[in-house]
């Protein structure tokens, strides 16, 4: 089964804030596996983005890194 339950998003605005919201997202990826959504959200944020991992399943945000790779 080749579902993708996860997606991973990078932005160059904050996305808890309306601020920038008008601009698309940089990259997005969705995946069959979390540490895999995980380790490419916390590279991004590593290259200066803004990145949330969602499960598409429940519509929620799982985990989110602000730039430089802080977990949030």
């Amino acid at each position: 089964m080749d579902e993708r339950i996860y997606q991973v998003v990078a932005t160059v605005h904050d996305p808890r804030t309306d601020a920038g919201m008008q601009e698309t997202p940089v990259h997005v990826i969705e995946m069959q596996v979390r540490i895999q959504t995980d380790r490419l959200a916390q590279k991004w944020a590593n290259e200066g983005y803004w990145t949330s991992v969602y499960n598409q399943k429940t519509a929620e945000c799982v985990i989110d890194y602000p730039p430089k790779g802080e977990s949030r």
